[in-house]
Protein backbone atom coordinates (compact mmCIF):
# COMPACT_ATOMS: atom_id res chain seq x y z
CA UNK A 1 0.00 0.00 0.00
CA UNK A 2 1.43 3.38 -0.72
CA UNK A 3 2.12 5.72 2.34
CA UNK A 4 0.35 8.74 2.43
CA UNK A 5 1.38 10.63 5.39
CA UNK A 6 4.62 9.96 7.50
CA UNK A 7 4.29 11.07 11.23
CA UNK A 8 7.78 11.46 11.71
CA UNK A 9 10.93 12.22 10.05
CA UNK A 10 13.53 9.52 9.42
CA UNK A 11 16.74 9.19 11.48
CA UNK A 12 20.11 8.22 10.82
CA UNK A 13 19.44 4.78 12.38
CA UNK A 14 16.03 4.36 10.87
CA UNK A 15 17.16 4.95 7.59
CA UNK A 16 20.51 2.68 8.07
CA UNK A 17 17.92 -0.01 9.50
CA UNK A 18 15.83 0.09 6.38
CA UNK A 19 18.84 -0.16 4.27
CA UNK A 20 19.81 -2.98 5.94
CA UNK A 21 16.84 -4.87 5.58
CA UNK A 22 16.46 -3.55 1.93
CA UNK A 23 20.05 -5.43 1.24
CA UNK A 24 18.74 -8.64 3.40
CA UNK A 25 15.88 -8.43 1.36
CA UNK A 26 17.99 -8.26 -1.96
CA UNK A 27 20.30 -11.38 -1.20
CA UNK A 28 17.19 -13.42 -0.55
CA UNK A 29 15.17 -12.92 -3.54
CA UNK A 30 18.49 -13.31 -5.63
CA UNK A 31 19.08 -16.89 -4.63
CA UNK A 32 22.51 -16.94 -4.49
CA UNK A 33 22.98 -15.17 -7.71
CA UNK A 34 24.48 -11.39 -6.61
CA UNK A 35 27.77 -10.01 -5.93
CA UNK A 36 27.98 -7.11 -3.73
CA UNK A 37 27.65 -4.85 -7.16
CA UNK A 38 24.35 -6.48 -8.49
CA UNK A 39 22.55 -5.59 -4.53
CA UNK A 40 24.25 -2.28 -5.44
CA UNK A 41 22.90 -2.22 -8.93
CA UNK A 42 19.30 -3.38 -7.83
CA UNK A 43 18.78 -1.23 -4.83
CA UNK A 44 20.09 1.98 -5.75
CA UNK A 45 22.61 2.12 -2.74
CA UNK A 46 26.24 3.50 -3.22
CA UNK A 47 28.74 0.48 -3.67
CA UNK A 48 30.51 1.80 -0.12
CA UNK A 49 27.05 1.35 1.90
CA UNK A 50 26.14 -2.32 0.32
CA UNK A 51 29.63 -3.17 1.19
CA UNK A 52 29.59 -1.83 4.92
CA UNK A 53 25.83 -3.28 5.48
CA UNK A 54 27.21 -6.94 3.94
CA UNK A 55 30.06 -6.90 6.04
CA UNK A 56 27.47 -6.52 9.23
CA UNK A 57 25.12 -8.91 7.93
CA UNK A 58 27.93 -11.29 7.38
CA UNK A 59 29.27 -10.49 11.13
CA UNK A 60 25.28 -11.01 12.46
CA UNK A 61 25.52 -14.63 10.00
CA UNK A 62 22.88 -13.69 8.18
CA UNK A 63 24.39 -13.40 4.75
CA UNK A 64 27.54 -15.60 3.89
CA UNK A 65 29.46 -15.67 0.97
CA UNK A 66 28.89 -18.31 -1.50
CA UNK A 67 30.19 -19.39 -4.61
CA UNK A 68 33.01 -17.99 -6.87
CA UNK A 69 31.64 -17.02 -10.84
CA UNK A 70 34.18 -16.64 -13.20
CA UNK A 71 34.25 -13.27 -14.66
CA UNK A 72 35.96 -12.39 -18.75
CA UNK A 73 38.00 -9.73 -17.29
CA UNK A 74 39.23 -9.34 -13.70
CA UNK A 75 38.79 -11.13 -10.56
CA UNK A 76 35.84 -14.04 -9.69
CA UNK A 77 32.47 -12.32 -8.70
CA UNK A 78 31.92 -13.44 -5.14
CA UNK A 79 28.22 -14.46 -4.33
CA UNK A 80 26.37 -14.23 -1.45
CA UNK A 81 23.34 -16.03 0.25
CA UNK A 82 21.39 -16.40 2.92
CA UNK A 83 23.07 -18.24 6.18
CA UNK A 84 20.55 -20.52 6.80
CA UNK A 85 22.67 -22.47 9.84
CA UNK A 86 22.95 -19.82 12.69
CA UNK A 87 19.25 -18.13 12.76
CA UNK A 88 16.38 -20.82 13.59
CA UNK A 89 12.58 -20.02 13.85
CA UNK A 90 9.62 -21.81 15.04
CA UNK A 91 6.59 -22.18 13.93
CA UNK A 92 3.34 -23.06 15.59
CA UNK A 93 -0.03 -23.69 14.68
CA UNK A 94 -3.10 -24.59 16.95
CA UNK A 95 -5.76 -26.53 15.35
CA UNK A 96 -8.96 -28.00 17.39
CA UNK A 97 -7.54 -30.98 18.34
CA UNK A 98 -3.42 -30.73 18.16
CA UNK A 99 -1.08 -28.87 18.04
CA UNK A 100 1.77 -28.45 15.40
CA UNK A 101 5.10 -26.98 15.62
CA UNK A 102 8.07 -26.88 13.17
CA UNK A 103 11.46 -25.81 13.47
CA UNK A 104 13.16 -23.77 10.47
CA UNK A 105 15.74 -21.98 8.94
CA UNK A 106 16.07 -18.73 7.98
CA UNK A 107 15.37 -20.08 4.33
CA UNK A 108 12.49 -21.74 4.99
CA UNK A 109 13.79 -25.70 5.35
CA UNK A 110 11.88 -27.88 8.13
CA UNK A 111 14.65 -29.18 10.32
CA UNK A 112 12.42 -30.64 12.94
CA UNK A 113 8.91 -31.24 13.85
CA UNK A 114 6.48 -31.68 16.76
CA UNK A 115 2.81 -31.96 17.45
CA UNK A 116 1.03 -33.01 20.59
CA UNK A 117 -3.14 -33.49 21.01
CA UNK A 118 -5.41 -31.41 23.37
CA UNK A 119 -8.85 -31.69 24.27
CA UNK A 120 -11.50 -29.05 22.09
CA UNK A 121 -11.45 -25.95 25.06
CA UNK A 122 -8.32 -27.31 26.27
CA UNK A 123 -5.73 -25.58 24.41
CA UNK A 124 -3.41 -22.87 26.75
CA UNK A 125 -0.93 -20.83 26.66
CA UNK A 126 1.56 -23.44 28.62
CA UNK A 127 0.18 -26.49 26.34
CA UNK A 128 1.78 -24.32 23.19
CA UNK A 129 4.95 -23.81 25.01
CA UNK A 130 4.97 -27.69 25.91
CA UNK A 131 5.12 -28.34 22.31
CA UNK A 132 7.65 -25.72 21.40
CA UNK A 133 10.00 -26.58 23.99
CA UNK A 134 10.33 -29.90 22.93
CA UNK A 135 12.16 -28.41 19.64
CA UNK A 136 13.93 -26.38 21.88
CA UNK A 137 15.59 -29.16 23.92
CA UNK A 138 17.75 -30.03 20.40
CA UNK A 139 18.96 -26.63 19.42
CA UNK A 140 21.96 -24.69 20.44
CA UNK A 141 21.92 -22.07 22.74
CA UNK A 142 20.67 -18.75 21.14
CA UNK A 143 20.39 -20.41 17.51
CA UNK A 144 16.24 -19.89 18.10
CA UNK A 145 15.85 -16.61 17.22
CA UNK A 146 11.64 -16.30 17.41
CA UNK A 147 8.57 -17.90 17.57
CA UNK A 148 5.38 -17.30 15.38
CA UNK A 149 2.03 -18.52 16.31
CA UNK A 150 -0.76 -18.80 14.73
CA UNK A 151 -4.33 -19.08 16.42
CA UNK A 152 -7.78 -18.04 14.94
CA UNK A 153 -9.02 -15.04 16.12
CA UNK A 154 -8.41 -11.39 16.06
CA UNK A 155 -5.00 -10.89 17.27
CA UNK A 156 -3.08 -7.66 17.86
CA UNK A 157 0.72 -6.47 17.63
CA UNK A 158 1.54 -7.23 21.16
CA UNK A 159 0.42 -11.17 21.18
CA UNK A 160 -3.18 -10.56 22.44
CA UNK A 161 -5.89 -12.37 21.52
CA UNK A 162 -8.57 -10.20 21.80
CA UNK A 163 -11.65 -12.76 21.11
CA UNK A 164 -11.99 -15.98 19.37
CA UNK A 165 -15.37 -16.72 19.56
CA UNK A 166 -14.44 -20.81 18.82
CA UNK A 167 -12.38 -21.19 21.55
CA UNK A 168 -13.62 -18.94 23.85
CA UNK A 169 -10.62 -16.71 24.30
CA UNK A 170 -11.21 -13.09 25.23
CA UNK A 171 -8.31 -10.58 25.95
CA UNK A 172 -5.70 -13.69 26.27
CA UNK A 173 -2.13 -12.86 26.17
CA UNK A 174 -0.68 -15.69 24.51
CA UNK A 175 2.53 -14.22 23.17
CA UNK A 176 3.83 -12.59 26.86
CA UNK A 177 2.21 -16.34 28.56
CA UNK A 178 3.81 -18.70 25.74
CA UNK A 179 7.73 -16.27 25.70
CA UNK A 180 7.24 -16.17 29.72
CA UNK A 181 7.45 -20.01 29.40
CA UNK A 182 10.18 -20.10 26.22
CA UNK A 183 12.97 -18.64 28.94
CA UNK A 184 11.93 -15.03 27.27
CA UNK A 185 12.49 -15.73 23.39
CA UNK A 186 10.34 -13.08 21.48
CA UNK A 187 6.99 -14.67 20.43
CA UNK A 188 4.63 -12.75 17.82
CA UNK A 189 1.21 -14.45 17.11
CA UNK A 190 -0.89 -14.37 14.02
CA UNK A 191 -4.13 -15.14 12.71
CA UNK A 192 -4.27 -18.30 11.06
CA UNK A 193 -5.56 -16.58 7.71
CA UNK A 194 -2.80 -14.16 7.94
CA UNK A 195 -0.02 -16.92 8.04
CA UNK A 196 -1.20 -18.86 5.56
CA UNK A 197 -1.20 -15.49 3.17
CA UNK A 198 2.14 -14.82 4.41
CA UNK A 199 3.03 -18.17 3.37
CA UNK A 200 2.07 -17.77 -0.10
CA UNK A 201 3.94 -14.29 0.14
CA UNK A 202 7.29 -15.72 1.05
CA UNK A 203 7.31 -18.15 -1.67
CA UNK A 204 6.44 -15.73 -4.42
CA UNK A 205 8.73 -13.81 -6.50
CA UNK A 206 6.48 -11.12 -6.39
CA UNK A 207 7.24 -8.42 -3.52
CA UNK A 208 4.50 -6.01 -4.28
CA UNK A 209 1.43 -8.74 -4.57
CA UNK A 210 -1.62 -8.73 -3.34
CA UNK A 211 -3.10 -11.94 -1.85
CA UNK A 212 -6.69 -13.21 -0.22
CA UNK A 213 -6.73 -16.48 1.64
CA UNK A 214 -10.12 -17.51 2.59
CA UNK A 215 -9.69 -19.91 5.63
CA UNK A 216 -12.28 -22.50 6.26
CA UNK A 217 -12.43 -24.83 9.12
CA UNK A 218 -14.44 -24.76 12.21
CA UNK A 219 -14.58 -20.92 11.46
CA UNK A 220 -14.15 -18.95 8.26
CA UNK A 221 -11.91 -15.97 8.04
CA UNK A 222 -9.39 -14.20 5.14
CA UNK A 223 -5.99 -13.10 5.03
CA UNK A 224 -5.61 -10.40 3.44
CA UNK A 225 -1.77 -8.56 1.82
CA UNK A 226 -1.90 -5.41 -0.16
CA UNK A 227 1.23 -4.73 -2.12
CA UNK A 228 2.88 -6.88 -0.49
CA UNK A 229 1.97 -5.49 2.75
CA UNK A 230 0.00 -7.54 5.28
CA UNK A 231 -3.32 -5.35 6.01
CA UNK A 232 -5.22 -5.79 9.42
CA UNK A 233 -7.18 -2.88 10.23
CA UNK A 234 -7.08 -0.23 13.11
CA UNK A 235 -8.81 -2.82 15.35
CA UNK A 236 -6.90 -6.02 13.95
CA UNK A 237 -10.80 -7.38 12.81
CA UNK A 238 -9.75 -7.13 8.87
CA UNK A 239 -10.72 -10.89 7.57
CA UNK A 240 -13.48 -11.92 9.79
CA UNK A 241 -15.17 -12.73 6.95
CA UNK A 242 -17.36 -15.25 8.49
CA UNK A 243 -19.51 -12.83 10.56
CA UNK A 244 -21.14 -10.75 7.41
CA UNK A 245 -24.75 -11.30 6.66
CA UNK A 246 -25.18 -14.65 4.04
CA UNK A 247 -29.08 -14.05 4.42
CA UNK A 248 -29.68 -16.75 6.43
CA UNK A 249 -31.84 -17.59 9.96
CA UNK A 250 -28.73 -19.87 11.80
CA UNK A 251 -27.46 -18.50 14.91
CA UNK A 252 -23.91 -18.26 15.02
CA UNK A 253 -21.97 -18.84 18.20
CA UNK A 254 -21.28 -15.10 18.16
CA UNK A 255 -24.68 -14.52 18.59
CA UNK A 256 -25.96 -12.78 15.75
CA UNK A 257 -27.75 -14.43 13.29
CA UNK A 258 -26.94 -14.95 9.56
CA UNK A 259 -23.60 -15.59 9.42
CA UNK A 260 -21.66 -16.93 6.73
CA UNK A 261 -19.77 -19.55 9.24
CA UNK A 262 -23.44 -20.67 9.58
CA UNK A 263 -23.49 -22.56 6.25
CA UNK A 264 -19.63 -21.70 4.87
CA UNK A 265 -17.50 -23.61 8.07
CA UNK A 266 -16.82 -27.19 7.65
CA UNK A 267 -18.82 -28.93 10.68
CA UNK A 268 -21.94 -26.80 8.76
CA UNK A 269 -21.09 -28.08 5.26
CA UNK A 270 -20.63 -31.61 6.89
CA UNK A 271 -23.66 -31.46 9.06
CA UNK A 272 -24.62 -35.10 10.14
CA UNK A 273 -22.80 -36.77 7.36
CA UNK A 274 -20.79 -39.28 8.52
CA UNK A 275 -17.84 -40.75 6.07
CA UNK A 276 -20.29 -42.76 4.18
CA UNK A 277 -22.49 -40.55 3.04
CA UNK A 278 -19.92 -38.05 2.01
CA UNK A 279 -17.94 -41.51 -0.02
CA UNK A 280 -21.23 -41.84 -1.54
CA UNK A 281 -21.61 -38.48 -2.43
CA UNK A 282 -17.91 -38.55 -3.97
CA UNK A 283 -18.82 -41.36 -5.62
CA UNK A 284 -22.30 -39.72 -7.22
CA UNK A 285 -25.01 -41.60 -5.67
CA UNK A 286 -28.43 -40.51 -5.01
CA UNK A 287 -30.35 -40.54 -2.20
CA UNK A 288 -31.64 -38.79 0.52
CA UNK A 289 -28.73 -38.13 2.99
CA UNK A 290 -26.45 -37.70 -0.17
CA UNK A 291 -28.49 -34.56 -1.97
CA UNK A 292 -28.98 -33.22 1.64
CA UNK A 293 -25.08 -33.05 1.36
CA UNK A 294 -24.81 -31.77 -1.81
CA UNK A 295 -27.42 -29.22 -0.78
CA UNK A 296 -25.08 -28.25 1.78
CA UNK A 297 -21.73 -27.99 -0.58
CA UNK A 298 -23.48 -25.94 -3.21
CA UNK A 299 -25.02 -23.32 -0.59
CA UNK A 300 -22.18 -22.68 0.67
CA UNK A 301 -20.13 -22.36 -2.60
CA UNK A 302 -22.85 -19.88 -3.84
CA UNK A 303 -22.68 -17.24 -0.54
CA UNK A 304 -18.89 -18.26 -0.83
CA UNK A 305 -18.48 -16.78 -4.57
CA UNK A 306 -21.05 -14.48 -3.85
CA UNK A 307 -18.36 -12.70 -1.10
CA UNK A 308 -15.17 -13.50 -3.04
CA UNK A 309 -17.48 -11.37 -6.29
CA UNK A 310 -17.44 -8.58 -3.88
CA UNK A 311 -13.78 -8.75 -2.44
CA UNK A 312 -12.52 -8.74 -6.24
CA UNK A 313 -14.65 -5.68 -7.06
CA UNK A 314 -13.08 -4.48 -4.46
CA UNK A 315 -9.36 -5.06 -4.09
CA UNK A 316 -9.05 -5.58 -7.72
CA UNK A 317 -8.09 -9.62 -6.91
CA UNK A 318 -8.53 -12.40 -9.42
CA UNK A 319 -7.18 -15.01 -7.55
CA UNK A 320 -8.34 -15.98 -4.30
CA UNK A 321 -6.45 -18.80 -2.13
CA UNK A 322 -7.97 -21.92 0.14
CA UNK A 323 -6.45 -22.58 3.36
CA UNK A 324 -7.73 -24.29 6.49
CA UNK A 325 -8.45 -27.51 7.51
CA UNK A 326 -10.70 -27.96 4.22
CA UNK A 327 -7.78 -28.14 1.84
CA UNK A 328 -7.41 -31.59 2.95
CA UNK A 329 -11.40 -32.52 3.51
CA UNK A 330 -12.50 -34.83 1.22
CA UNK A 331 -15.43 -32.25 0.09
CA UNK A 332 -12.58 -29.59 -0.45
CA UNK A 333 -11.78 -30.37 -4.66
CA UNK A 334 -15.97 -30.54 -4.76
CA UNK A 335 -16.55 -26.76 -2.99
CA UNK A 336 -13.55 -25.75 -4.99
CA UNK A 337 -15.16 -26.56 -8.04
CA UNK A 338 -18.57 -25.31 -7.06
CA UNK A 339 -16.98 -21.86 -5.95
CA UNK A 340 -15.36 -21.71 -9.51
CA UNK A 341 -18.68 -22.53 -11.87
CA UNK A 342 -20.20 -19.97 -9.77
CA UNK A 343 -17.46 -17.24 -9.71
CA UNK A 344 -17.36 -18.10 -13.49
CA UNK A 345 -20.97 -16.18 -14.06
CA UNK A 346 -19.33 -13.30 -12.28
CA UNK A 347 -17.11 -11.61 -14.58
CA UNK A 348 -17.86 -8.83 -16.69
CA UNK A 349 -16.63 -9.13 -20.53
CA UNK A 350 -13.34 -8.54 -21.00
CA UNK A 351 -12.32 -8.81 -17.57
CA UNK A 352 -9.86 -12.06 -16.14
CA UNK A 353 -11.65 -14.64 -14.62
CA UNK A 354 -11.95 -15.37 -10.81
CA UNK A 355 -10.79 -18.37 -9.47
CA UNK A 356 -10.32 -20.00 -6.30
CA UNK A 357 -7.58 -22.48 -5.76
CA UNK A 358 -5.75 -24.46 -2.73
CA UNK A 359 -2.99 -23.22 -1.17
CA UNK A 360 0.41 -24.25 -2.37
CA UNK A 361 1.64 -26.01 0.90
CA UNK A 362 -1.48 -27.29 1.53
CA UNK A 363 -1.86 -28.42 5.54
CA UNK A 364 1.52 -27.38 5.86
CA UNK A 365 1.34 -23.63 5.34
CA UNK A 366 -0.24 -22.57 7.95
CA UNK A 367 3.60 -23.45 10.10
CA UNK A 368 5.01 -21.41 7.27
CA UNK A 369 3.27 -18.83 7.79
CA UNK A 370 3.51 -18.30 11.17
CA UNK A 371 7.68 -19.24 11.04
CA UNK A 372 7.62 -16.10 7.94
CA UNK A 373 5.57 -14.05 10.62
CA UNK A 374 8.60 -14.40 13.15
CA UNK A 375 11.10 -13.78 10.53
CA UNK A 376 9.33 -10.74 9.14
CA UNK A 377 8.84 -9.09 13.09
CA UNK A 378 12.65 -10.38 14.34
CA UNK A 379 14.55 -9.09 10.64
CA UNK A 380 12.49 -6.45 9.33
CA UNK A 381 12.41 -8.45 6.04
CA UNK A 382 9.74 -11.08 3.97
CA UNK A 383 12.47 -13.89 3.08
CA UNK A 384 12.04 -15.27 -0.39
CA UNK A 385 12.05 -18.72 0.53
CA UNK A 386 13.22 -21.42 -2.42
CA UNK A 387 10.62 -23.98 -3.86
CA UNK A 388 12.96 -26.80 -3.01
CA UNK A 389 12.85 -26.06 0.83
CA UNK A 390 9.50 -26.24 1.14
CA UNK A 391 8.27 -29.65 -0.87
CA UNK A 392 5.36 -31.04 1.50
CA UNK A 393 7.62 -34.71 0.72
CA UNK A 394 10.54 -33.33 1.93
CA UNK A 395 9.25 -32.40 5.65
CA UNK A 396 11.35 -34.87 7.90
CA UNK A 397 9.31 -36.54 10.89
CA UNK A 398 10.72 -35.82 14.00
CA UNK A 399 9.51 -35.32 17.86
CA UNK A 400 6.02 -36.82 17.90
Amino acid sequence: MTQLRFTQKGTKSSIRARNDVLVLQCVAAAGSRFARSDVARHTGLPAATVSEIVADLIERRLVREGGRQAQRVGKPRVLLELDDTHHLFVGVQVTGGRVHASRLTLTGRVEQIATAPHQPGEVTPSVIAKTVRQLLRDTDEGSVAGIGVAVPGIVGDDGLIRAAVNYDWSMLPMGPQISELCDGLPVHVVNDANAVALSEVALSVDSAGTVVVIWIGTGVGAGIVLDGRLYRGAEFRSGEIGHVDAGVSLRCRCGLIGCLETIAAQPSIHGDADEAVVGRYLAGADDAEVRALGERVTRAARELARLLSTLAGTLDVTQFILGGPMTSDPLGPALVRHVNEALALRVMSGFAPLTLRFSTLGTHSVVFGAAAHAIRQELGVMVAMTSDATERDQIPTGVR
